[in-house]
C-alpha cells in the first residue's frame, strides 16, 4: 500500500507542476495535529474540514463557489457559501449555521484559511499555504526531506532568530511533511510546528461532501441574518426617552412569496422598569436597510436592563434573541 501511495505520488506531481513546492497541490487531502481532515479542491472551488468526536458525534464545515441544494434564485445559489454543522450539541440534532459571501455579508464567519476570506463579501479557494515573505529552498536538505525557508527572520521570545516560516516536503514529492511559524500567543513570541498526513493527492473523494444536509438551506441559521441598532445602548434618564434606529443587515428570506418579519421585543429585567414604542415592527426585501425609530421611556431608577428582539417570519425565526441585545442604561 505504501509503495501505491508514493508511485501514485510520483505520477500526480507532473499535474501538478504549477502548485511545486513550498505550496501545496491545487487538490489534496489531509489530517492536521488538531484531528481535522481538511480537503481542498482549488480546481473546483471547494473544500471541507470534518472531525469526528465519536461514531454519532461531528464537527464538519463546508466551502464552496457552488453550494449543492441551494434554493434557487437566492444570495446562496449565486455566491460562495460556507456552512458549518456541528452534531455534538445534541445527540438527536445538528446546529448548524451558513453564510454566503456578498454584499450583505457577516465579518465573523469562517473556519478556513484567513487568506481565503479576501471580506464578508468575497471569498476564494487558494492555496493552503501563504508566506509572508520570499520562501528559499534550501541546498542543506536531509536525506528524505525538501526543505524551504522563509527570507524574513524573526526573533523569538528566548531570543533565538529564526526564519518566520518553514516548511518541509517528502524528497522530490508535492507531499508536504511538516511547517513551523513564528507566531504570538498572548505575551510569549515561540515557534508553531504543524504536521501533516496526507491522505490523498488529486480531486478529494465524494465522501469528503456528501455528509452536506440537502435540507441545509431552510433548516439551518442564516449568519448574514441580524439586527441593527443606531445607537448600540441607551441611557435614559428616570420617567425620560431615548431612541435607537432598528434596522436588518441582510435582506429577509422570501418563503411562500413573501418576505416578512415581524420583531416583537422582550424586556430582561424588572418588567415595570422600562416601556417602549412601537410595540412590534415589520420588515421585508424592500425596506430591510431603512431605520426605524424604537422609542424606551425609562419608568424606574437604577435599573440596568436589556431589550431582545422576538422574530416571525423572513427566515428569521432560527436567529437567537440574545445574540441581539439592546443595552438600557
Amino acid at each position: 500500500m505504501r509503495v501505491y501511495f508514493y508511485l501514485t505520488v510520483f505520477l500526480l506531481q507532473f499535474q501538478f507542476f504549477q502548485c511545486v513546492p513550498p505550496y501545496f497541490p491545487t487538490q489534496i487531502v489531509f489530517r492536521t495535529d488538531d484531528g481535522f481532515i481538511i480537503a481542498i479542491d482549488e480546481v473546483n472551488q471547494r473544500a471541507s474540514r470534518s472531525s469526528n468526536y465519536t461514531s454519532t458525534e461531528q464537527a464538519a464545515a463546508y466551502v464552496m463557489k457552488h453550494f449543492p441544494y441551494a434554493t434557487p434564485d437566492t444570495p446562496e445559489s449565486k455566491f460562495y457559501v460556507q456552512l458549518v454543522v456541528d452534531s455534538s450539541t445534541s445527540p438527536n440534532s445538528s446546529d448548524c449555521q451558513y453564510a454566503a459571501y456578498w454584499k450583505y455579508g457577516t465579518e465573523y464567519f469562517n473556519q478556513f484559511p484567513v487568506h481565503w476570506w479576501l471580506n464578508a463579501s468575497s471569498f476564494e479557494i487558494k492555496n493552503y499555504m501563504r508566506f509572508s515573505s520570499e520562501m528559499i529552498q534550501s541546498n542543506q536538505s536531509s536525506s528524505h526531506l525538501d526543505y524551504w525557508y522563509a527570507k524574513e527572520q524573526c526573533r523569538l521570545e528566548s531570543g533565538e532568530i529564526l526564519p518566520c516560516q518553514e516548511i518541509y516536503f517528502l524528497k522530490s514529492t508535492p507531499v508536504p511533511s511538516y511547517s513551523t511559524e513564528v507566531v504570538r500567543t498572548g505575551m510569549r513570541v515561540v515557534q508553531q510546528v504543524t504536521h501533516y498526513e496526507v491522505l490523498a493527492i488529486g480531486e478529494p473523494g465524494k465522501e469528503y461532501f456528501d455528509s452536506i444536509p440537502k435540507n441545509w438551506s431552510t433548516s439551518c441559521r442564516d449568519y448574514n441574518l441580524g439586527v441593527n441598532y443606531d445607537p448600540l445602548s441607551v441611557v435614559i434618564a428616570l420617567n425620560k426617552s431615548s431612541r435607537t434606529r432598528v434596522s436588518l443587515t441582510s435582506p429577509p428570506h422570501v418563503i411562500n412569496g413573501d418576505s416578512t418579519v415581524r420583531i416583537q421585543w422582550k424586556l430582561n429585567g424588572n418588567e415595570h422598569s422600562f416601556k417602549w414604542s412601537p410595540d412590534h415592527f415589520y420588515f421585508n426585501e424592500a425596506n430591510f436597510d431603512k431605520a426605524q425609530i424604537l422609542t424606551i421611556t425609562r419608568m424606574k431608577d437604577d435599573v440596568i436592563g436589556t431589550l431582545v428582539p422576538v422574530f416571525n417570519g423572513g427566515g428569521f425565526d432560527k436567529v437567537p434573541s440574545d445574540a441581539y441585545p439592546l443595552i438600557l442604561a
